[in-house]
Order: structure tokens, then C-alpha cells, then sequence
């Protein structure tokens, strides 16, 4: 199942005039809608460790990968690792959680503590940790005491999905009764407002959109 890449412009960004004209295809979503919608469409899907948002999403994902493929498919480009999109996303009150935001927790599960993966952000080999302590690819090197290794997106209703390797895949939990969460470390809001959001769909030819503001400037283009 092929992948395409998507970009998030808002209204201030471009106007439908400008796409009729430049020939992308979009489509017009609410973010949070389509967060959670995009993470229950992949419930069952099975658990790879370091998947990949462009390779390997929505066929395999890990927990950090889950929560980044689906904020792509949002209109938000965040972080890739666990660690980072905690220090990325707006701290937030257990009693301010809306659908689509985000649940971290240090699950103390040291799994996987050997060997090294190739960061393309960094460009270099990165050793594995079971759990991190402090960012990697995204203000790299920001220290976070209490540690953060697992991530899922809240649904409402105190439920939460995730993808976790001690049950192979993406699932749905309730928060409480969730064994991934039950030592929550924060919660993080990606969404920083109600308004819906151009969803821009990238060539394969083009990575150079991928950009945001490439994206605006080949729109103009064409206006």
C-alpha cells in the first residue's frame, strides 16, 4: 500500500484560487478529525521497530512513527522519535486533552538496548537506547529527567491508540487500563488551532516540496 506524502497549508497560506491554478491535488480537513481518523484506520496494523513515515507507514509503525504519519496526514510535520515530540508538542493539562492530542509515558520496558540506526536528520549512526533521556533529532541534546520512550494519540473518552511491540501492532486501549500508559510522563498538543487546513498531496519527483514554504512558492507560481 503506497504512501503519499502530504503537506498542511493554512487558509493565510494559500487560497483555493491558487490551487486551481497550480494543479496540486488537496483536500480541505479538520485537523483533529483527521488525526483520529487516520489513527483508527490503521488499528491492527502490525509493530516494526524504526519504521519509516515514508517507507514503511501505513503498512508497518512504531509508536513514534504511528503519531508522525499520522500528523503528516493532518497537515503537521513533527518530529520523527518519541523524546522529540514530546519536547516539540505544547504542554498540556490532563484536563485539557481533546481528541488528537498527544499521551506520553516512560513504560520502564527496556527492550531492543544494542546496536545503532542511521539518522537521516543527523546524518550519522545512532546508538539505541531503551528509553531516552534527552532529544536527539529535534533541539538535540534538551533534557527531559523523567525519560519518555512510548506515544499514542487520544481519542476521547479516556481511550487512547497506540502502537506497541508487546502486543505486535496498533491498538486501542482505555488510558487506565492500558499497560503502555500507566506511568505517564506528560501530555502534548500538536494542533494549535480549530481551523481546517489545505492537506497538499507531494509528487514522489518532487521531495523538494516537502518544504512548506518550497510548496507556497511553486504555488505562486502558478498564480
Amino acid at each position: 500500500m503506497a504512501w503519499i506524502y502530504r503537506v498542511g497549508l493554512s487558509k493565510n497560506d494559500v487560497s483555493e484560487e491558487m490551487f486551481a491554478k497550480s494543479g496540486f491535488k488537496y483536500t480541505l480537513i479538520n485537523p483533529r478529525k483527521q488525526i483520529v481518523a487516520s489513527v483508527k484506520k490503521v488499528v491492527g496494523k502490525p509493530y516494526k521497530r524504526g519504521s519509516s513515515v515514508l517507507k514503511d507507514a501505513p503498512n508497518t509503525f512504531d509508536c513514534s512513527a504511528l503519531v508522525a504519519w499520522a500528523a503528516v496526514e493532518s497537515g503537521y510535520a513533527i518530529p520523527r522519535v518519541t523524546i522529540d515530540q514530546f519536547v516539540f508538542s505544547k504542554r498540556i493539562n490532563k484536563e485539557e486533552l481533546q481528541p488528537g492530542d498527544l499521551i506520553f509515558s516512560n513504560t520502564k520496558e527496556i527492550i531492543h538496548t544494542v546496536g545503532t540506526y542511521f539518522s537521516q536528520v543527523l546524518d550519522k549512526e545512532v546508538h539505541e537506547e531503551p528509553i531516552r533521556y534527552e532529544t536527539l533529532e529535534y533541539m538535540p541534546g534538551t533534557k527531559v529527567p523523567h525519560g519518555v520512550d512510548h506515544v499514542g494519540v487520544y481519542l476521547g473518552d479516556d481511550k487512547v491508540i497506540h502502537a506497541t511491540s508487546t502486543r505486535g501492532g496498533v491498538v486501542e486501549d482505555i488510558l487506565n487500563e492500558s499497560p503502555q500508559f500507566q506511568n505517564i510522563v506528560g501530555y502534548g498538543r500538536i494542533i494549535d488551532n480549530e481551523e481546517d487546513r489545505y492537506v497538499v498531496e507531494i509528487p514522489e519527483d518532487r521531495p523538494d516540496l516537502r518544504n512548506k514554504e518550497n510548496l507556497i512558492k511553486e504555488i505562486n507560481k502558478h498564480a
